[in-house]
């Protein structure tokens, strides 16, 4: 398994906690040349970020990619991927956040990637889910399916098809970009999270991404905690209010608290680009993935 920095700089004794974590999962680890580097609020220039990720796609010895953490960056790589080399090489891809911006490049490319803990973050500190990890990234355990307290039911129906999506504030990003989300031709499930963000800036980038399309073709949508992204106590309104205004209209399921990305709990591995199943009734929600991401 190899590790690189496609967003920012990295802590080199949590990058070591991280690749220990992959090594007792049996996984030999290569880390990237220019891991520890630093620039501004990256790890590293442009054209070494860019290489690391290009040298270990190539690497056919090199079984998946984990990301070291987000931040910023990753987007400036998107014009710069070579894109024969990434769909030669087909391999695993680990990571949030900013790297949501690599997850829609890789899914131009027909590629399933994976909505995970990353190395220097949750892989160094303990706070991933181990069974949902092994399941998406080692076909070990079974498919994962949430428990009956995990979701709640924003609005009731039933929806299968080909989940997708990742940080809120960088899908909105790429808005506009030749990387934009879109939904799978066959329908998709959309999962949705991010941290720290205000109601109204909820509100403006689902927005943003309806005036754009983007949910055209979305069969069920399925938020994250959103961690820190509450109304304050003294507001008469709540999260779930701001997120059912916003997709007035859309006739689908849509639940909240799936517990990948951002999340104070431990960070469910979600593999994109497989079929899952979004069931929400009145009195439960359940979420669960259909099929094995890599054999």
């Amino acid at each position: 398994m190899g590790i690189c920095a496609p967003a920012g700089p990295v802590d080199r004794a949590a990058v070591e906690q991280g690749a220990g974590t992959l090594r007792s999962m049996g996984f030999e680890v290569r880390l990237s040349e220019a891991l520890l580097e630093r620039q501004a609020f990256t790890a590293g220039t442009l054209a070494r970020r860019l290489a690391d990720l290009h040298a270990l796609f190539a690497d056919d010895a090199v079984a998946g990619i984990v990301c070291a953490r987000g931040g910023a960056g990753s987007g400036w790589m998107l014009p710069r991927l070579d894109a024969a080399v990434v769909r030669s090489h087909p391999k695993v891809l680990v990571g949030y956040s900013d790297i949501t911006f690599l997850h829609l490049y890789l899914h131009r490319q027909a590629l399933v990637t994976f909505h995970g803990p990353m190395a220097a973050r949750e892989l160094a500190d303990g706070g991933y889910d181990a069974d949902s990890f092994r399941s998406a990234v080692m076909g070990v355990g079974p498919l994962y399916a949430t428990s009956p307290e995990d979701l709640v039911t924003l609005r009731a129906g039933e929806a299968e098809a080909r989940l997708r999506g990742g940080c809120l504030s960088i899908l909105a990003s790429a808005v506009g970009t030749r990387w934009a989300f879109r939904s799978d031709p066959e329908g998709t499930i959309l999962f949705v999270e991010d941290v720290d963000e205000r109601p109204y800036r909820i509100d403006r980038m689902l927005f943003q991404l309806r005036a754009a399309g983007a949910f055209e073709g979305v069969r069920g949508i399925v938020f994250g905690d959103m961690k820190g992204c509450a109304p304050s106590f003294a507001d008469a309104y709540s999260l779930e209010d701001v997120l059912l205004e916003a997709l007035h209209g859309l006739d689908i399921p849509i639940a909240l608290g799936l517990s990948s990305g951002h999340t104070a709990n431990p960070l469910v591995t979600l593999p994109l680009g497989v079929r899952a199943r979004l069931l929400c009734t009145r009195d439960e929600a359940r979420f669960e993935i259909l099929e094995a991401a890599v054999s």
